[in-house]
């Protein structure tokens, strides 16, 4: 039983990308967890969607270990964790949703190096694409990936495990969301600080709880306003 992958991203289309995205499940015997990562981090945190019903965003452990007094964090390596969210239809569960801004594809790349990448196109100005991360039972009604017609997304790939459950990857075009002001105080590694976030081209990922029980996470660049802030 091998495992299963999709890896997508947003590109423009000129040799500019987004942040790049690989949700897997290792498709073990009575195990069929899901998980997802940001290539672009290179190792730093996975979203565990476990059959069990327990779900969390944790670093890996490797990084943990190696950043452990740096991070404070209430639960060890684990950055949150919720049970599962409640089906949006029966059978059929939102897990997560990746919002990301036209300004965030924007990190040049060589097209040889991301051959497995399924790419996803560009938005509009002023727009941002939402992925989403579905998961369909072997009991849900679907003629299609779901959202085809309700909410007009496209297909970027689907995997079915071998206990008939389904993960789709989807996509439709979004108004840009606006996000409150961070009200925390932030936490730096290894000597940065507040000067360091003025430099340019750096990304962000933002993590957001819904009503619904699902997590979004926001791919997006740090923008400074015209005070320099």
């Amino acid at each position: 039983m091998a495992g299963k992958t999709i890896r997508f991203g947003i590109n423009d289309g000129i040799g500019n990308r987004s942040s790049t995205w690989k949700c897997w499940s290792l498709n073990k015997p009575d195990k069929f967890d899901v998980y997802l990562a940001c290539r672009t981090l290179g190792g730093v945190f996975k979203v565990s969607m476990h059959q069990s019903g327990r779900w969390h965003i944790a670093f890996l452990k490797e990084f943990f270990k190696k950043h452990q007094r740096e991070i404070i964090q209430r639960d060890g390596r684990f950055i949150q964790k919720w049970p599962k969210p409640t089906g949006i239809a029966p059978g059929i569960t939102l897990a997560f949703r990746i919002i990301t801004p036209r300004s965030a594809v924007n990190t040049p790349y060589n097209q040889v190096d991301f051959k497995k990448i399924s790419w996803i196109p560009n938005p509009r100005e002023n727009r941002a694409i939402e992925i989403d991360i579905l998961i369909t039972e072997a009991s849900a009604k679907v003629s299609s990936w779901p959202g085809k017609n309700s909410m007009k997304t496209n297909l970027v790939a689907s995997m079915k495990l071998d206990n008939q459950n389904t993960i789709w990857v989807v996509y439709h075009e979004i108004p840009i969301p606006t996000l409150a002001p961070i009200s925390k105080t932030l936490k730096f590694f290894k000597g940065k600080s507040n000067e360091d976030l003025r430099s340019e081209g750096i990304r962000a990922i933002v993590f957001k709880e819904e009503p619904d029980g699902s997590r979004i996470l926001f791919d997006s660049i740090v923008e400074h306003d015209n005070n320099g802030n």
